[in-house]
């Protein structure tokens, strides 16, 4: 009974373990897609790292931007926009939220 409950235990925590290393595997290529200039294809990778599991709340702030950025790229400036006011109202308090606020800033759009 102890060996099952131990091999449960153990299950769940590689489970989550890979779950992270998927969702941190797709915001790689997701940067490496941006780098590379494939936007819509960041924005399929962003969704997919959203989507592996809940990310921390670091993690979204991080996607979000990431997310912004390639819109910028596709010349979506309101859809970016939307991304910069949603990150600077809902993590004002992280380095991305700072950086959505410089964005919005900069923006002729308001």
């Amino acid at each position: 009974m102890k060996k099952n409950i131990i091999f449960f235990m153990l299950a769940i925590l590689i489970s989550g373990c890979s779950s992270t290393l998927a969702q941190r595997g797709a915001l790689s290529k997701a940067y490496s897609s941006y780098d590379d200039g494939n936007y819509e294809d960041v924005l399929a990778l962003t969704s997919r790292a959203e989507n592996y599991e809940e990310p921390s709340r670091e993690m979204k702030a991080e996607i979000v931007f990431l997310k912004a950025l390639a819109l910028e790229k596709l010349e979506k400036q309101d859809e970016a926009l939307g991304l910069y006011k949603y990150l600077s109202e809902q993590f004002g308090d992280t380095q991305y939220g700072y950086k959505a606020k410089e964005k919005i800033k900069g923006s002729p759009i308001k």
